[in-house]
């Protein structure tokens, strides 16, 4: 979706009254589930726009033990999606949590920043199962992108490595490059898109947001105008907890953890929470495009075919 497209999606949705986007929200509960899994709150890249710093996590990678209650807590055929606020390249038995996954029924995809999605490890992720890559690409250049990430990139690397995934990816596996605009790497856009397409890939564009208001002042935010991420997306902490969504840093209104919940009950406490507008905290400072880009297209990307 370009910015233009983002924009005005996400004004018409803001200007629908507050029971046509109820009903809109909850409609997205019918949906194949998707799922935020945080196998990793761990990351070795520093972005200005991940509140690191607030994080309430116990554990940087979630344990075996963790995974086996997830694994069990999942509903059938959901569509997993590793990311969270950390990055799961760094879990050295990544492919064979992603196989178990796969072979339970589970369309599974990674978001990374590419740094250590080398060749060997695209191998080893393809052979497990892997449906879906997506790469954050903030800029081509290392001037750009050290505007956005500080710390840990290296732009070199992740074309190198995209451009193998490129003339290697088998068919269907799909491929994704996320862009996240800030004040200062506007200008890449365009060319971060065409960089994608040239190769076969989808682009994905995203404005910088306040991560539920933990990073800063952001654009104009409302809690009772709905929320298309939490109806579609569950997010699963590296410790098992379900909260809200990622934007929940400081895991305020946790539901509970995995090891006791079904998910009968996460879908309960969804309704609930939408038919009532009993919005969280962080909702307040939200402006996230994505949880009005949600309700306007009616679902997610993750859950369709690409073209």
């Amino acid at each position: 979706m370009t910015q233009e497209a983002t924009r005005d999606l996400v004004k018409a949705v803001r200007a629908l009254s507050p029971a046509e986007r109820q009903t809109r929200n909850l409609e997205l509960l019918n949906a194949p589930p998707l799922i935020d899994l945080e196998l990793a709150s761990a990351c070795n890249v520093v972005c200005n726009f991940c509140p690191r710093q607030d994080m309430a996590r116990t554990n940087g990678f979630m344990s075996q033990e963790t995974f086996a209650a997830v694994e069990a807590f999942l509903p059938a055929s959901a569509v997993i999606m590793i990311s969270g606020l950390g990055d799961a390249l760094l879990l050295p038995d990544l492919p064979s949590r992603v196989h178990r996954l796969a072979t339970n029924g589970h369309s599974t995809c990674i978001i990374t920043n590419g740094v250590r999605l080398t060749p060997a490890l695209q191998s080893e992720l393809i052979s497990a199962g892997i449906a879906q890559i997506q790469v954050s690409v903030h800029g081509l250049d290392a001037a750009t992108v050290e505007t956005v990430v500080p710390q840990g990139a290296n732009p070199d690397r992740v074309r190198t490595n995209l451009d193998h995934l490129a003339r290697t990816r088998p068919a269907g596996l799909r491929v994704r490059l996320n862009f996240v605009e800030t004040n200062e790497n506007g200008h890449a856009c365009a060319e971060v898109a065409r960089f994608a397409h040239e190769r076969g890939f989808d682009f994905f564009y995203r404005r910088e947001h306040t991560r539920g208001g933990s990073t800063g002042v952001g654009r104009p935010a409302s809690a009772n105008e709905g929320c298309g991420i939490f109806a579609a997306v569950t997010f699963i902490s590296a410790d098992g907890d379900v909260l809200p969504c990622v934007n929940d840093v400081r895991g305020a209104h946790r539901l509970g953890n995995v090891r006791l919940l079904s998910w009968s009950d996460v879908v309960t406490w969804k309704r609930g929470v939408i038919a009532n507008a009993a919005w969280f905290g962080p909702c307040a400072g939200c402006d996230d495009d994505y949880r009005w880009v949600l309700i306007g297209q009616r679902g997610l990307d993750e859950l369709k075919s690409p073209d």
